[in-house]
């Protein structure tokens, strides 16, 4: 009798704490990507993927798409007399490669982006700038916007689509196109669940970009066999030097 109720009392709060599981892992967004990778061939033009899921109804889902962190090196122009010229060479480091946030419509999001630490402006945060002279606040505008220029950076308002809500859930749809110079590389899809403006759960699924066929082939060449590779660069340039000379000179004779 004296061991049967505290029995009890632990089988109940096991019980308690099962059935208490589902119901907060239902509030995760899942997550759909099609296709699951991209592959980039020689004649990769641009490719878009789709993704998709449900959410409770009431509410919201912002997707994140980082690539791979990358050093970027930039010449900044600068006024000198009534000349522009070159000013000095500045580098940033730790930027990712791509960074787009796929946005509902019908919301203003710039206020929980914020607040959650989420959207381009936050880059800035993790932004290692050489020299350390440089001006941050001048640069970072300045490298957003060649991003954006090459469909690399951008927060796309009405980019996520809800189906009508049904039984307490919604469907999500979003498509995103990756651009004809996406790199190969490790990327991060983060679904960010909101309730009310504020972040609630995030789910981060891998994806992953990957060389195939002939760029693959000479990108090994030139890693893992440099001195091959070097010779074979110069032997074809040698070869289409002499193809041209040739054409050349049966035009000459004619």
């Amino acid at each position: 009798m004296h061991l049967r109720k505290p029995l009890l009392m632990l089988l109940s709060t096991v019980m308690l704490l099962v059935g208490a599981g589902p119901a907060s892992s239902a509030q995760i967004p899942a997550l759909e990507i099609h296709p699951a990778h991209l592959d980039i061939s020689t004649f990769f033009s641009g490719r878009q993927i789709a993704l998709s899921g449900s959410i409770p109804s009431d509410r919201d889902v912002v997707i994140e798409i980082k690539g791979p962190e990358e050093k970027s090196a930039f010449n900044m122009k600068g006024r000198v007399g009534p000349f522009w010229m070159n000013r000095g060479k500045v580098e940033l480091e730790k930027a990712p490669f791509l960074y787009v946030v796929l946005l509902p419509g019908e919301k203003e999001w710039h206020g929980s982006l914020s607040s959650s630490g989420l959207g381009i402006e936050q880059l800035k945060q993790t932004l290692v700038i050489k020299p350390r002279s440089a001006n941050l606040d001048v640069v970072f505008p300045r490298f957003v916007r060649l991003k954006q220029s090459q469909h690399l950076y951008g927060e796309l308002n009405g980019a996520v689509q809800y189906s009508q809500p049904a039984g307490g859930m919604k469907h999500f749809d979003a498509k995103f196109y990756f651009p004809s110079s996406t790199v190969a590389g490790k990327y991060k899809i983060l679904n960010r669940l909101f309730q009310n403006g504020r972040l609630e759960e995030t789910t981060v699924r891998s994806f992953t970009v990957e060389e195939v066929g002939f760029i693959k082939a000479v990108r090994e060449l030139a890693f893992d066999r440099g001195l091959f590779y070097g010779i074979l660069c110069v032997l074809i340039a040698l070869f289409v030097g002499a193809v041209i000379g040739l054409l050349f000179r049966s035009t000459e004779a004619h």
